[in-house]
Order: structure tokens, then C-alpha cells, then sequence
């Protein structure tokens, strides 16, 4: 129980440090999907960190730090994601207003399932996020543990990730109506575009 509420304790200082997760939660939430988009991207994120989670129990993510090119690998595939994700949102600011006038033409909700996968790539595409599983998670299992702390803290983990980026899926929503208009878009998809793009060069000379 020491070892997990630990574990609980920096998993939750970690989740404090906004990441690429945090932005695609909020520009989801933001957006005409509103908190039910944030809050299934929320749910991708902590499905992407079973994942890493699951991986760094059976001694996956070990590869990360034993080579070389494996870290590499993931690292510059993730930072290409985050690229990717910046010249859609700048794209998205770019475009034109609509014949109403009053949102930006080809605007659309993010569906459950599209909101979800952009979650879970997000989370799958950072490479930090397996680096923190590889450096906690051994720190904190004792050799004679058992299958059940591993567990527990994988849970815990994903745990903390939905509560924490719903929470912020929430509150977007709820500035969302006093951001309305084209203008207003056009300046969180540029926002985001910036932040997607800075994320995505940190990531690329991590």
C-alpha cells in the first residue's frame, strides 16, 4: 500500500505539467463537440497509458533505454504526430468563415470514437509518457511484489489521467460559450497549432 499510494502521489504531480494530451483535450472540449468530445479523448489518454503501462510491467518499454534506435524510433515518430496535429489546428484557424458567417467553413464534431483515437494516439505517440512508466514503475515494485502492486498502479495511473483531463474537459466547456464566433475559433486553432508545434520540436531534441 506505501508502494502504490507513492506511485499515486507522482503520478499525480506528473499530470500537473500540461502535455500533448492536455491540448487535445482542450481543443476538443472547445470545440463543437464540446465535454463529450474532451471527455473521450480524456478516455483515449488513459487507455494510451494502460498501454505504456501494461508494456513497462512485462518489460517492454525497457527497450526505450537499452537502445538506442528504439527510442529514437518512437521519439521522432511521436514528434512527427504532434507536427501533424499543429498544421491541422493552424490549417483549421486558416480557413475560411462560412456563407452564414458563423463558424469557419468545414468545421465538424469529433465523434465519440474520433475523440477517443485522437486520445489514445496522442498518448501512444508521446514517448515522456513511456519514460515515466520506465524510471517509476521499477522504483516502486518490490522484487517479491506480485502481479497485484503492478496492476493496481496501472490502474491507478489511468485512473488519475481520466479524472484529471475530464476535469479539464469540463471546464473548457464550460468557458466554450463565451469563445463563440469565427474569430474566437479561428484563435484557439491557432493557439493549439503553436502549442502542438512546440510540443512536437521538444519532443523531436528530447
Amino acid at each position: 500500500m506505501d508502494d502504490l499510494l507513492l506511485f499515486a502521489a507522482i503520478a499525480a504531480g506528473a499530470m500537473l505539467v500540461p502535455g500533448p494530451d492536455t491540448f487535445v483535450v482542450l481543443r476538443l472540449a472547445l470545440g463543437a463537440g464540446g465535454a463529450r468530445a474532451g471527455a473521450w479523448a480524456a478516455a483515449g489518454s488513459a487507455a494510451g497509458n494502460v498501454v505504456w503501462g501494461t508494456a513497462t510491467v512485462v518489460g517492454l518499454t525497457g527497450l526505450l533505454t537499452a537502445s538506442d534506435a528504439a527510442f529514437t524510433a518512437v521519439r521522432l515518430a511521436g514528434a512527427a504526430y504532434l507536427v501533424v496535429l499543429g498544421v491541422q489546428a493552424l490549417r483549421a484557424a486558416a480557413a475560411p468563415i462560412d456563407p452564414s458567417g458563423t463558424q469557419l467553413a468545414g468545421a465538424r464534431v469529433d465523434g465519440p470514437r474520433r475523440a477517443f483515437a485522437r486520445g489514445l494516439a496522442s498518448d501512444l505517440a508521446n514517448v515522456k509518457v513511456g519514460l515515466f512508466w520506465t524510471a517509476v514503475a521499477p522504483q516502486a515494485v518490490a522484487a517479491d511484489a506480485g502481479p497485484l502492486l503492478p496492476a493496481a498502479m496501472v490502474a491507478t495511473m489511468a485512473s488519475i489521467v481520466l479524472v484529471w483531463l475530464t476535469g479539464y474537459a469540463l471546464l473548457a466547456a464550460r468557458v466554450a460559450p463565451k469563445l463563440t464566433g469565427p474569430r474566437a475559433g479561428r484563435g484557439l486553432n491557432a493557439t493549439a497549432g503553436v502549442a502542438f508545434l512546440a510540443l512536437g520540436l521538444s519532443l523531436a531534441v528530447t
